[in-house]
């Protein structure tokens, strides 16, 4: 199948100007010299025309057709209306989603307060036990030097009366008196 290009192409060389076409390409039928609601009018006399090109006193009631005239657009079938709902979903939709959001971050923070609270009840307790240990240690502690406080009262005591008893005279009452003082205090450090 050959191709057969119009008159008005030119595949010479390159350097051959094209020809120019001898008259424009004819689109659509070809033009009518008058509507048909100009036709039903009477004329009575031959029409004046002006230098526009149109008779005097004429109103046009239709365009006057050319000779490239587009089609008319036809319009297409209405848009469809969307349902109130969509735009309320969408809404709810968006909410939802910072809804979600806003909760994720509270539970991570309320996570990490937790983890918090329980690295410092760890930490408390074992404070706690700590301070256990040094008032068991202390009362321990106080202990043995109550011990030593009533050993050094109780030799305190002896050494008064071990004084008195040297203090007084030989063979006198006052000399067994000391010296029954000295034998229940010293009991333990002499006897």
């Amino acid at each position: 199948m050959a191709y057969n290009p119009p008159p008005h192409y030119s595949f010479g060389e390159p350097g051959e100007p094209q020809q120019p076409p001898s008259a424009p390409p004819q689109y659509g039928s070809p033009p009518q010299s008058a509507p048909p609601s100009y036709m039903s009018q009477p004329q009575s006399a031959p029409p004046s025309y002006s230098p526009g090109g149109a008779p005097a006193g004429y109103v046009p009631t239709q365009p006057a057709p050319t000779q490239f005239t587009q089609p008319m657009l036809v319009p297409g079938p209405p848009p469809e209306r969307r349902s109130p709902v969509v735009p309320i979903l969408g809404v709810v939709t968006v909410v939802g989603f910072a809804a979600a959001a806003l909760s994720l971050a509270l539970w991570l923070r309320a996570d990490g307060d937790l983890s918090d609270a329980n690295a410092q009840l760890d930490d408390r307790d074992a404070e706690i036990a700590q301070l256990r240990e040094d008032l068991d240690a202390a009362e321990t502690q106080v202990s043995e030097l109550e011990v030593q406080a009533a050993d050094a009262e109780s030799m305190r005591a002896c050494l008064d009366d071990l004084a008195w008893f040297w203090a007084t005279p030989e063979g006198s009452e006052e000399e067994t008196q000391a010296w029954v003082a000295v034998s229940d205090s010293c009991a333990t450090w002499l006897f």
